[in-house]
């Protein structure tokens, strides 16, 4: 793919809308009342993986120690144990399925852990048919208990903390401020509550732009030092290369490259935006034809699934998630790591049953003691 049309996708469709992900994957996390959790993963695999055996290792994670179980998309939720027999895979050929069988399977590998940090400490991401450790992400978490005598309270937290090289030359508090760019990534602090609908589209629509500004900012940053590490290659430069970087902080800075509209991802705007500026046109045509481009985007934009939770007990707080009455569902994308460390909470409570028991007996001896002392 050239230059041009990579760090396009990357910055304005992965940042901007969502980051190329497989649907279907999503984590799964239980909390036990006991202090113990688990974590499943789920993810599309192949007929050749969920033919081995449970016995033998899924991969270089997945090992023989994990739960595993394998579904059909969209078969009824059926879970069946592994292996994959060749009579099931008889019977699920002649189902009237909607895509080849190949393209359906997944699988769901489970771990169970002694503590919720022992948990965040494993923290995977599938690629390929296999899960793969998460790098530059960082995962901690907690778990509060509170006892009450009748019940006991929970609270656990997980944090997702990007701890690789910085990523966006251009900062966003150029262009917006803290809370503003903090709503537009994760949603808090929310800043369209108590706004009629009419309201909440024009301050959606003015953030949206200032968004834009800088994505389009930093892509011509990165645009800029591409032609800077290759310089001595282009041909007939209007201006020295020690030149042309003293004016990169400007160039990204012209309205006319924080402005640009791209349609259908074809990045022309910022392309005419260089010959405007410059009067020339020999940066854009090297761009036309180089191969290659920067990476350091993928490890952040490409992190993220469904994280749905189960807590003990029943959900009293469900933070920034959606409760059905079973599960907590959330949105978890490395996009929402771009302001900060980004926090997953949630809050039940679970009744002590032998607390009222206790409580009854003590009541129903102090009354028969009482009626006893009458007597």
């Amino acid at each position: 793919m050239k230059t041009n049309s990579r760090i396009f996708m990357a910055l304005m469709l992965a940042l901007l809308a969502t980051s190329c992900k497989n649907k279907d994957d999503h984590m799964l996390t239980v909390i036990n009342e006991d202090g113990t959790c688990s974590r499943e993963y789920t993810f599309k695999t192949t007929q050749q993986w969920l033919a081995a055996s449970a016995d033998e290792d899924y991969d270089s994670i997945i090992d023989k120690s994990w739960e595993r179980t394998w579904s059909v998309q969209g078969a009824d939720s059926v879970r069946y144990p592994v292996p994959l027999t060749e009579a099931q895979l008889d019977s699920m050929q002649e189902l009237d399925l909607n895509k080849p069988l190949g393209n359906m399977l997944l699988v769901h590998a489970k771990k169970t852990y002694d503590s919720v940090e022992e948990m965040s400490a494993e923290l995977y991401r599938s690629e390929n048919h296999h899960l793969k450790k998460v790098e530059g992400i960082k995962a901690t978490s907690t778990l509060e208990k509170s006892f009450k005598w009748f019940y006991t309270d929970y609270t656990f937290s997980e944090t997702f903390t990007y701890e690789g090289e910085p990523i966006f030359p251009i900062p966003l508090s150029d262009f917006t401020s803290a809370d503003t760019a903090s709503f537009w990534f994760t949603g808090q602090p929310n800043l369209t509550q108590h706004l009629s609908g009419a309201e909440q589209k024009e301050l959606l629509d003015k953030i949206e732009k200032k968004i834009s500004q800088w994505s389009n900012a930093n892509w011509f940053y990165e645009i800029c030092n591409i032609i800077i590490d290759n310089y001595d290659s282009i041909q007939n430069t209007p201006v020295s290369k020690e030149r042309f970087t003293s004016l990169r902080d400007s160039l990204v800075m012209q309205p006319s490259v924080q402005n640009a509209v791209e349609e259908d991802s074809n990045p022309k705007a910022f392309l005419s935006s260089i010959e405007g500026i410059l009067h020339t046109d020999v940066y854009t045509n090297f761009l036309k034809t180089y191969e290659g481009g920067p990476a350091q985007y993928g490890q952040l934009l490409s992190f993220g699934y469904p994280y749905d939770l189960m807590m003990p007990g029943t959900v009293t707080d469900a933070g920034m998630g959606e409760y059905d009455g079973k599960v907590i569902h959330y949105q978890l994308g490395g996009d929402r790591l771009i302001t900060g460390p980004y926090t997953i909470t949630a809050s039940s409570r679970v009744a002590n049953v032998w607390a009222y028991i206790v409580t009854a007996l003590i009541i129903l001896l102090a009354l028969g003691s009482l009626l006893l002392h009458k007597k």
